[in-house]
């Protein structure tokens, strides 16, 4: 079997992977390795080959990353600092000072501050703090 088969083979291979994972990567590392095959197909030696290959595997994802890294959006990368002062609905009581609360789509564990006074009638609350993945609210 001729180098450029092998080449445009193993391309096609990652481009039916990408199918499946939806990231991009794979189809800029096939993209590399198509031109590698084309570069075959011309009669290149090896070398070459593997030269254009990790070249342009290498370019084509570099530019992938940074691309995802300029244009991601704000709320993949929350920051805790804007949940505080965010207003919570409780959904139900554990305890006195414990509660299962309504937060950006999720239910949350959260507690009352030291300083909070209990009052269970009470639907929304604020985040005062967050400590690992418990919200403290007043």
């Amino acid at each position: 079997m001729e180098a450029y088969w092998i080449w445009w083979l193993a391309a096609l291979v990652l481009v039916i992977a990408e199918m499946a994972s939806g990231t991009f990567y794979l189809i800029a590392v096939a993209f590399g390795l198509a031109v590698a095959g084309l570069v075959a197909y011309l009669g290149v030696a090896w070398s070459g080959q593997a030269a254009v290959a990790a070249l342009l595997c290498s370019a084509s994802v570099a530019g992938i990353y940074r691309w995802k890294q300029q244009h991601a959006r704000p709320d993949e990368h929350a920051n805790p600092a804007n949940d505080i002062g965010q207003a919570v609905h409780v959904v139900h009581w554990s305890d006195e000072r414990h509660a299962r609360v309504s937060y950006r789509g999720a239910e949350w564990d959260a507690e009352l501050a030291s300083e909070a006074t209990e009052d269970a009638a009470r639907q929304v609350w604020r985040i005062k703090e967050i400590v690992g993945s418990r919200l403290i609210i007043e």
